[in-house]
Protein backbone atom coordinates (compact mmCIF):
# COMPACT_ATOMS: atom_id res chain seq x y z
CA UNK A 1 0.00 0.00 0.00
CA UNK A 2 1.76 3.15 -1.13
CA UNK A 3 1.60 5.86 1.53
CA UNK A 4 0.24 8.38 -1.00
CA UNK A 5 -2.91 6.21 -1.34
CA UNK A 6 -3.54 5.78 2.40
CA UNK A 7 -5.97 7.95 4.37
CA UNK A 8 -7.44 7.85 7.85
CA UNK A 9 -10.74 9.56 8.61
CA UNK A 10 -12.79 9.90 11.78
CA UNK A 11 -16.42 8.81 11.28
CA UNK A 12 -18.59 9.05 14.36
CA UNK A 13 -16.82 6.89 16.98
CA UNK A 14 -14.68 5.02 14.47
CA UNK A 15 -11.37 5.60 12.73
CA UNK A 16 -11.65 4.49 9.11
CA UNK A 17 -8.58 3.50 7.08
CA UNK A 18 -8.81 3.73 3.32
CA UNK A 19 -6.63 2.68 0.44
CA UNK A 20 -7.21 4.71 -2.75
CA UNK A 21 -10.61 5.70 -1.39
CA UNK A 22 -11.71 2.15 -0.58
CA UNK A 23 -12.49 1.38 3.05
CA UNK A 24 -10.09 -1.29 4.30
CA UNK A 25 -10.87 -1.25 8.00
CA UNK A 26 -12.85 0.45 10.76
CA UNK A 27 -11.47 0.76 14.28
CA UNK A 28 -13.28 1.55 17.52
CA UNK A 29 -12.05 4.66 19.30
CA UNK A 30 -10.05 2.61 21.84
CA UNK A 31 -8.53 0.33 19.16
CA UNK A 32 -5.19 1.12 17.45
CA UNK A 33 -5.60 1.80 13.72
CA UNK A 34 -3.19 -0.34 11.72
CA UNK A 35 -1.70 0.48 8.34
CA UNK A 36 -4.24 -0.42 5.65
CA UNK A 37 -3.19 -3.26 3.39
CA UNK A 38 -5.59 -5.64 1.68
CA UNK A 39 -4.21 -8.68 3.48
CA UNK A 40 -4.91 -6.92 6.79
CA UNK A 41 -8.30 -5.56 5.80
CA UNK A 42 -11.26 -6.34 8.00
CA UNK A 43 -14.26 -7.04 5.82
CA UNK A 44 -17.92 -7.72 6.56
CA UNK A 45 -19.35 -11.03 5.40
CA UNK A 46 -22.30 -13.04 6.70
CA UNK A 47 -23.07 -10.11 9.01
CA UNK A 48 -19.72 -10.29 10.80
CA UNK A 49 -16.62 -8.13 10.41
CA UNK A 50 -13.38 -10.11 10.48
CA UNK A 51 -9.98 -10.49 8.86
CA UNK A 52 -10.83 -12.73 5.92
CA UNK A 53 -7.32 -13.21 4.52
CA UNK A 54 -5.02 -13.33 7.55
CA UNK A 55 -4.95 -11.93 11.04
CA UNK A 56 -2.67 -8.87 11.34
CA UNK A 57 -0.12 -10.53 13.54
CA UNK A 58 3.53 -11.38 13.17
CA UNK A 59 4.30 -14.84 11.80
CA UNK A 60 6.72 -16.51 14.16
CA UNK A 61 8.10 -19.89 13.15
CA UNK A 62 10.89 -20.05 15.74
CA UNK A 63 9.22 -22.89 17.64
CA UNK A 64 8.86 -24.86 14.41
CA UNK A 65 12.54 -24.78 13.42
CA UNK A 66 13.16 -28.43 14.35
CA UNK A 67 10.08 -29.55 12.44
CA UNK A 68 11.07 -27.45 9.42
CA UNK A 69 14.57 -28.96 9.44
CA UNK A 70 13.10 -32.48 9.78
CA UNK A 71 10.91 -31.73 6.75
CA UNK A 72 14.01 -30.89 4.71
CA UNK A 73 13.75 -27.09 4.76
CA UNK A 74 17.23 -25.72 4.20
CA UNK A 75 16.52 -22.00 3.82
CA UNK A 76 14.22 -19.43 5.39
CA UNK A 77 12.87 -16.26 3.79
CA UNK A 78 12.14 -13.58 6.32
CA UNK A 79 9.62 -11.08 5.01
CA UNK A 80 10.54 -7.47 5.62
CA UNK A 81 8.37 -5.37 3.34
CA UNK A 82 7.00 -2.26 5.03
CA UNK A 83 9.38 -2.82 7.92
CA UNK A 84 12.29 -0.70 9.05
CA UNK A 85 15.89 -1.83 8.71
CA UNK A 86 16.31 -2.09 12.49
CA UNK A 87 13.25 -4.38 12.78
CA UNK A 88 14.42 -6.65 9.94
CA UNK A 89 17.94 -6.77 11.38
CA UNK A 90 16.60 -7.78 14.82
CA UNK A 91 14.36 -10.51 13.39
CA UNK A 92 17.08 -11.92 11.13
CA UNK A 93 19.73 -11.94 13.87
CA UNK A 94 17.37 -13.70 16.30
CA UNK A 95 16.45 -16.36 13.75
CA UNK A 96 20.14 -16.81 12.87
CA UNK A 97 20.89 -17.30 16.57
CA UNK A 98 18.08 -19.84 16.92
CA UNK A 99 19.15 -21.75 13.80
CA UNK A 100 22.78 -21.82 14.95
CA UNK A 101 21.60 -23.21 18.32
CA UNK A 102 19.77 -26.14 16.75
CA UNK A 103 21.18 -29.49 17.77
CA UNK A 104 23.60 -27.98 20.29
CA UNK A 105 21.34 -28.17 23.32
CA UNK A 106 21.51 -24.38 23.71
CA UNK A 107 18.13 -22.86 24.55
CA UNK A 108 16.42 -20.60 22.04
CA UNK A 109 14.43 -18.95 24.84
CA UNK A 110 16.33 -15.65 24.53
CA UNK A 111 15.74 -15.44 20.78
CA UNK A 112 12.08 -16.37 21.30
CA UNK A 113 11.64 -13.63 23.93
CA UNK A 114 13.33 -10.97 21.76
CA UNK A 115 11.07 -11.84 18.82
CA UNK A 116 7.95 -11.74 21.00
CA UNK A 117 8.95 -8.28 22.23
CA UNK A 118 8.97 -6.81 18.72
CA UNK A 119 5.95 -8.65 17.28
CA UNK A 120 3.34 -6.44 15.66
CA UNK A 121 0.81 -5.49 18.31
CA UNK A 122 2.53 -8.01 20.60
CA UNK A 123 0.57 -10.69 18.75
CA UNK A 124 1.98 -13.68 16.92
CA UNK A 125 0.66 -16.47 14.76
CA UNK A 126 1.97 -19.63 13.21
CA UNK A 127 0.13 -18.65 10.03
CA UNK A 128 -1.93 -21.12 8.06
CA UNK A 129 -0.65 -23.98 10.22
CA UNK A 130 -2.89 -22.75 13.04
CA UNK A 131 -5.51 -20.84 11.00
CA UNK A 132 -9.10 -21.63 11.77
CA UNK A 133 -10.68 -21.07 8.40
CA UNK A 134 -14.12 -19.53 8.36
Amino acid sequence: SPACAVTYEQEDDEMVSRLSGFTINRFDEDEPAGYPTLCKGRFRTHGQASYLFEEPTSLNAIDMLDQLADAGVSALKIEGRQRGRAYVSEVVSNFRSAVDSMGTGVSIADARARLAAISEGSQQTEGSLKKEWR
